[in-house]
């Protein structure tokens, strides 16, 4: 601020100087010395960034030369930068209507229009300029951009030829100019377009196949053929003459001809892996959307795939189709264990396949899917809970142990659903320590467990159980017992825990109370193999309660 303090009071000096003595040098007069000193000064400012003094010397000198385009060019950017749009506008309209033949400043202002989203003004000025500047290509094509986008396709074709008259005909404009016939559904100059152009280069058959394929369109499969059997003269393995006899034997068939295209298509030396995906998915999206006979797109997949597969993109598409046809899983699977052969990472695909097994309850498969892995260390802790889950109901107590163990240590993000199979996890270890006879390291886990999950009924009986039968901390025991039961009402085998644990401190009519109440609920389910020990803690209550 004090910078422009200074350029304030040095302005009253020199301005009272101006109009008392006259410093006419090189032509000029002082009043135009004075104006291009701080211009100058001014652009310097803003070239430092010093925006707020360039704004006010720049003004200074729109004071001075209110006419001045250049000021008036400075002062509407330094406006946009500021965000002041209608004063940036109003400026640079300015500077175009006092200089109407400058090109920069009315190209400035078809910026500013833009920006603004003020089209139709842009619009206007730009037809101005194509007139007024013929040799400026950019205009022309700032004119073409914005007829298209407003599917304005007369003034499209108009402007194109302009640029053709300019330049020359063009296979670029020419293909441009096809383009836009379609798209105003004009298929006779469509024809005629590509007819000069297949005319202009006859060695190149891919305007001899749009010919074909315009015939095609307009329903006229004779013409069409005729075409495309000149084209194979020329050229049998063009790729866009495969293409579009595909589409051709689509249409017209038979059936035969066409999955004889499609093969020959899928498999052509010139297609690369991503258009032949290209290729591949269109059809398949189209049978899906279409409801057509899945066995040919089946047989498609299949001579896709014959082929070698540098990524998985093909199988996954596969593997995606079939889903969605709700074909049998059996099916499924084996192209899933391909896309885990080229990518062992993918997770899609072992998480496609570990859902399956656990649908099946295949435990050999959970395994197969999960073990790999937790070899490389997946940060997924779902494959070692599963893979030690699997464990555990076979019986591999170690290995259950040492699974949970390394899902627990690489499980460490924090997520909630990350805490929750850590806490499932430590569930599963302290049962499988205590078959181990690992007492401590039992009870380390359950408390570790009840860190993150402190009203776990399960968790809370097990714990409580396990320590009556060492006979430690009883009063421990019957306080989680106590608590399982009241998150998990009416559980027979958290009744039956209770009855224990009071039967073990020879609170022996407790313990009745609680073990007819488990009797009760299970009814004649007191009888089943997997109640053995529910009668035999029913067996010795009993007896203590007789003898009393």
């Amino acid at each position: 601020m004090k910078r422009v303090l200074i350029y304030i009071l040095l302005f009253t000096t020199l301005v009272g100087q101006i109009h008392s003595v006259p410093l006419p040098i090189d032509g000029r007069d002082g009043e135009e010395l004075l104006f291009d000193y701080f211009f100058h000064e001014a652009q310097r400012q803003n070239n430092e960034r010093h925006y707020d003094a360039a704004y006010d010397l720049f003004n200074f000198c729109l004071a001075l030369n209110p006419k001045s385009g250049a000021v008036l060019y400075e002062l509407s950017s330094l406006n946009r930068y500021l965000r002041n749009d209608s004063l940036s506008i109003a400026q640079m309209e300015k500077a175009v209507e006092l200089y109407p033949d400058n090109y920069w400043y009315k190209d400035q202002l078809v910026k500013l229009y833009f920006n603004n989203k003020q089209v139709a003004e842009a619009q206007e000025v730009l037809e101005q300029m194509a007139v007024q500047f013929p040799e400026k290509e950019d205009v022309l094509m700032m004119l073409l951009d914005l007829y298209a986008s407003n599917s304005d396709y007369d003034n499209v074709i108009k402007t194109i030829e302009k640029i053709e008259v300019k330049e020359g005909k063009s296979e670029q404009l020419s293909i441009e100019k096809f383009r836009i016939y379609l798209q105003k559904h004009d298929e006779k100059a469509a024809f005629r377009e590509m007819k000069n152009l297949a005319d202009e280069y006859p060695n190149d058959v891919r305007y001899q196949v749009l010919i074909g394929d315009l015939y095609l369109d307009q329903d006229k499969p004779a013409e069409a053929k005729k075409v495309y059997d000149k084209v194979a003269e020329k050229e049998p393995d063009n790729i866009n003459l495969a293409l579009s006899l595909m589409q051709y034997y689509q249409k017209v068939g038979p059936d035969s001809l066409y999955d004889k295209q499609v093969e020959k298509l899928v498999t052509h030396p010139s297609l690369d892996d991503d258009n032949r995906l290209q290729i591949v998915s269109s059809l398949t999206f189209q049978n899906i959307q279409q409801g057509g006979d899945s066995t040919r797109i089946l047989r498609m997949f299949d001579t896709a795939l014959s082929l070698p597969q540098k990524d998985t993109r093909m199988y996954e598409l596969y593997a995606r189709y079939m889903v969605s046809r709700k074909m049998p899983t059996s099916q499924i699977k084996p192209t899933l264990y391909k896309m885990l052969e080229l990518d062992p990472e993918s997770e899609l695909a072992r998480n496609q396949l570990l859902s399956y097994a656990i649908e099946e309850n295949d435990t050999a498969s959970v395994i197969r899917v999960c073990k790999p892995a937790v070899d490389y260390s997946s940060d997924n802790s779902v494959y070692y809970y599963y893979l030690g889950l699997a464990y555990y109901q076979t019986d591999s107590t170690m290995l259950a142990i040492d699974t949970f163990r390394k899902g627990i240590a690489k499980n460490k993000s924090g997520k909630e659903e990350d805490t929750q199979m850590s806490t499932n996890m430590y569930t599963l270890l302290g049962d499988l320590y205590h078959n181990a006879g690992m007492e401590d390291k039992c009870f380390e886990a359950y408390d570790s467990c009840l860190i993150y999950r402190p009203d776990d009924a399960l968790v809370l009986n097990n714990y409580a159980y396990y320590l009556s039968l060492s006979k430690k901390d009883l009063k421990h025991a019957e306080q989680m017992s106590r608590r399982s039961n009241e998150l998990d009402k009416d559980n027979p085998t958290y009744l039956d825990t209770l009855a224990w644990i009071l039967y073990m401190q020879k609170r022996y009519d407790e313990a009745k109370v609680e073990i007819d109440k488990t009797v009760e609920l299970l009814g004649d389910e007191i009888n089943d193999e997997d109640n053995d020990s529910i009668r035999e803690h029913l067996q010795k209550i009993n007896e203590k309660v007789k003898k009393k």
